[in-house]
């Protein structure tokens, strides 16, 4: 397990303590404890329990705590992402339609941006793998899971309660552009060969003109996941079309498309997101509408093509502030190519020149 597994999460005493209601009191005997995932954000943590011991509980938990690189916490610390992934669990995940883990036990202290999550264990799913590419069975079934998010709280009052959440504004965007353009030059010499020339170009320009982007951003808001990609669903073994959404740390209020346009250009390589995004935007427009959101083709077509840039402005931030490995920059590289060769498919630029 090494020092990682020292948090206070990871300890049986805690863990007795936090899940003493679901396991109905049991005393929680710690069996062993393996990584998952990627933890460029945060450490997750397979917590399984000796037979016997975990009472009324599944024989395993997933455990999450802070990541142990000290950029990515100093990351945390600027985007509040532990903040919003235990607020999300905490007070929000039962307002949205969303399939997203069974939250077991959520503590998050503010003055040390410490937390601790305790989820259910999704046996036997697999993770999406965005190098590799989505199917179209996935795609449909991740769109499906858009719709059930976003049509929950469509411009719904709810969400003018929900003062955690950051909520776009050209204003209170301006401290993400001047980071966009401080980290961009860093951003093209790292990835001078793994990204595409007429893609790099392509984000020079974008980045010259981002006050424009910003005051083009849509009107209309729901709670949106803002990092919807394959690495952030489990899909059934059983059943392709269930999936389960997770890695909430960027959850905010904003326009819906944000998140279509980031899933559907991060999830295929070019031509065949070429082939197949006006089916999944109709998949997507027929899903919203059938629920009751009030939106036209033509609008969502459009709000669709401007934010094609989201994937972009992810791989440039998220590339220069969390911690590099090998996996993480060939994953930002493929981010950055396939969203900008679907802002040049879509002409992007041109909604907000």
């Amino acid at each position: 397990m090494g020092a990682q597994a020292q948090h206070r999460g990871l300890s049986a005493e805690y863990l007795a303590t936090a899940l003493s209601k679901p396991s109905g009191g049991s005393p929680l005997q710690i069996e062993s404890i393996a990584p998952i995932g990627t933890g460029q954000m945060a450490e997750s943590y397979r917590v399984t329990f000796a037979p016997g011991t975990h009472g009324q509980l599944s024989n395993s938990v997933v455990v999450k705590v802070p990541s142990q690189s000290e950029s990515s916490r100093g990351a945390s610390r600027v985007t509040r992402c532990y903040e919003l992934e235990t607020s999300f669990y905490a007070t929000l995940q039962s307002k949205v339609g969303v399939q997203a883990p069974d939250c077991l036990h959520v503590w998050y202290d503010a003055m040390d941006d410490d937390f601790v999550l305790v989820l259910e264990d999704i046996v036997g799913a697999a993770q999406g793998d965005q190098l590799q590419g989505a199917t179209t069975q996935q795609a449909s079934a991740a769109v499906q899971q858009l719709v059930a998010l976003h049509a929950s709280l469509w411009d719904s009052p709810v969400l003018d309660t929900i003062t955690w959440a950051n909520r776009h504004s050209f204003e209170g965007a301006a401290g993400t552009r001047d980071l966009l353009r401080k980290v961009f030059d860093g951003f093209a010499l790292r990835f001078a060969d793994l990204v595409q020339p007429e893609v790099m170009q392509l984000g020079k320009k974008f980045v010259q003109q981002i006050d424009g982007y910003d005051a083009a951003f849509p009107k209309n808001h729901t709670i949106i996941h803002r990092d919807f990609r394959l690495d952030n669903l489990l899909f059934s073994a059983t059943d392709p079309t269930i999936v389960k959404v997770v890695d909430w740390q960027t959850v905010a209020i904003g326009p819906g498309a944000l998140d279509l346009g980031y899933f559907i250009g991060a999830s295929f390589p070019t031509q065949q997101r070429r082939e197949c995004e006006e089916q999944l935007v109709r998949q997507y427009h027929e899903g919203i509408t059938r629920a009751g959101v009030q939106l036209s083709w033509h609008d969502l077509w459009d709000q669709y093509r401007l934010f094609a840039t989201s994937g972009y402005i992810m791989a440039i931030v998220a590339s220069m502030l969390v911690k590099q490995t090998e996996r993480g920059d060939a994953m930002f590289a493929a981010m950055a190519n396939r969203h900008g060769q679907q802002m040049l498919d879509l002409n992007t630029i041109e909604l907000f020149q």
